[in-house]
Parts: C-alpha cells; sequence; structure tokens
C-alpha cells in the first residue's frame, strides 16, 4: 500500500521571484532562472572481476543560469555587462570600479553579491528562499537582432553566475 503525500500541490514553474540586489533592473525581466544540478562523484574500487562503485565525497554544483528581457535603455543587460568588465578586462580605471561607474552601487559594495531566488506557493505566498553567496556572472549572452524577423518577438538573453561552495535552500516561516 502506497503512502499519501503530506503535500499534495505541485511546485508551480511561474511562482518565482528573483532579488538580486546587484541586478535590481534585471530582477524585473527575469523570465527564467533555475535551481542549479548537483552531483556526488563516486568512487570506483577496482577488483579482478568487477569495478565496484561506491558513493563519492564531494560534491559538485553547476553553475546558476538566468535569462531576462533586454529593456529599451538596456539597463538591465548593462547591469550585468559592467559587472563582467569589471571582474575581467576593464579598460579604464572607471570600468574596474563599479564603486565610481555609472550604476551608482553602494560605497561598500564588493566584486561578488549574495542572489536570492524566492519560490512560491500555489498562492503566490512566498514559500523558499535559494540563497547563492558570492555569485559573479560568468558569462553573458549575445544580443540578437534581425531585421528579417517576421513578428515582434522580445529579446532574451542568458546570463550564467558562478558562487562559492554550495547553495542555501530555506523554509520561509
Amino acid at each position: 500500500m502506497a503512502l499519501k503525500p503530506k503535500e499534495l500541490n505541485q511546485l508551480n514553474v511561474v511562482s518565482f521571484q528573483t532579488n538580486f540586489t546587484r541586478l535590481p533592473n534585471v530582477n524585473f525581466f527575469c523570465q527564467r532562472v533555475n535551481i542549479p544540478a548537483i552531483n556526488l562523484g563516486i568512487a570506483l574500487q577496482n577488483t579482478p572481476f568487477s569495478d565496484m562503485n561506491y558513493e563519492g565525497d564531494k560534491l559538485t554544483f553547476e553553475q546558476m543560469t538566468m535569462n531576462f528581457y533586454v529593456n529599451e535603455d538596456l539597463s538591465n543587460y548593462l547591469e550585468v555587462y559592467s559587472w563582467l568588465i569589471s571582474l575581467g578586462f576593464p579598460d579604464n580605471y572607471k570600468q574596474f570600479n563599479l564603486k565610481e561607474s555609472s550604476l551608482n552601487f553602494a560605497a561598500n559594495e564588493s566584486r561578488t553579491s549574495d542572489m536570492n531566488l524566492i519560490l512560491e506557493t500555489n498562492k503566490s505566498n512566498p514559500n523558499f528562499s535559494v540563497v547563492f553567496k558570492n555569485a559573479f556572472p560568468v558569462s553573458l549572452g549575445s544580443i540578437e537582432l534581425d531585421t528579417a524577423a517576421t513578428s515582434l518577438e522580445p529579446i532574451v538573453v542568458d546570463a550564467t553566475f558562478a558562487y562559492s561552495g554550495s547553495f542555501a535552500i530555506e523554509k520561509i516561516t
């Protein structure tokens, strides 16, 4: 006899909010975000007959990806772009130091930022918080422009973020 689960409601694919402090314009236009996959390595024990698999001792966390609509003034695209430039290959000191850039980050802003994803119930109440500590962008997708387009679809850009260690999932009470 199968046990009846405590919770019968499924997690809804559209029931989430993003709260990325460093990316306020991206928050509003965020279309898709993922909770990354987790992998546990395996230890292999060689034997004369058949190799034996045992649970590993190290978890690997994939990077967090999201995509968002690009707004007309590019402010959300430029948030990620400027952050990436400051980390990777700035042309001048203003690009290197985001505190002095046109984005006006707080004076104590570091090169990383915590990123928070809120999962909601089917009644749109906050249910779980997923926190990525010390996140930073590692890639920003291209903006595709096309004069042969037959419909005016919004431009969507992908962004990928790395973070330190694991991510935390906590119930919101």
